[in-house]
């Protein structure tokens, strides 16, 4: 490969991070400081396939012991609807308490139509509607919100 063509796919490729990276920013800013501070000094990964390398199913993984958060570039979500689903697992670890997991229960299971998730994935996709820019109209429903927001 010609050095050109291989300093412009280098510099194309720091360019893509940079970007990911203001955008992440932009997202970030939107939550309350208290959810921000859950993920102080985790490291963003983006992976340019429809799902996680080596794993077909999903499309956001959070790791608490390494600190990173890597997406992918899922075919039905935006990315950043993945993001904050993401962050949504640490904020269900580290904010909801028993008696806020029952209350979610019964908001959810009357309102979850056909949607099969547990609990938390369901607070999760709320909480990335919640939040997004882009929302999502099977997880659109003013009592998930009203809770999000809610949350102290």
């Amino acid at each position: 490969m010609h050095k050109y063509v291989m300093n412009f796919k280098v510099f194309f490729i720091e360019s893509e991070k940079r970007k990911n990276l203001d955008d992440v920013n932009k997202t970030l800013k939107k939550l309350p400081k208290k959810y921000r501070d859950l993920f102080k000094g985790f490291k963003f990964k983006f992976e340019a396939d429809n799902t996680l390398n080596g794993d077909d199913e999903h499309v956001g993984l959070i790791d608490t012991e390494k600190k990173t958060i890597t997406i992918a570039a899922p075919w039905n979500y935006g990315r950043e609807f993945t993001l904050l689903h993401e962050i949504a697992h640490l904020v269900w670890a580290n904010f909801l308490e028993d008696d806020l997991k029952k209350k979610w229960n019964n908001i959810a299971k009357n309102t979850k139509n056909k949607m099969n998730d547990g609990l938390e994935e369901l607070f999760c996709m709320a909480f990335a509607n919640s939040f997004s820019k882009n929302k999502i109209g099977i997880h659109s429903h003013p009592k998930w919100e009203k809770f999000i927001k809610e949350l102290k």
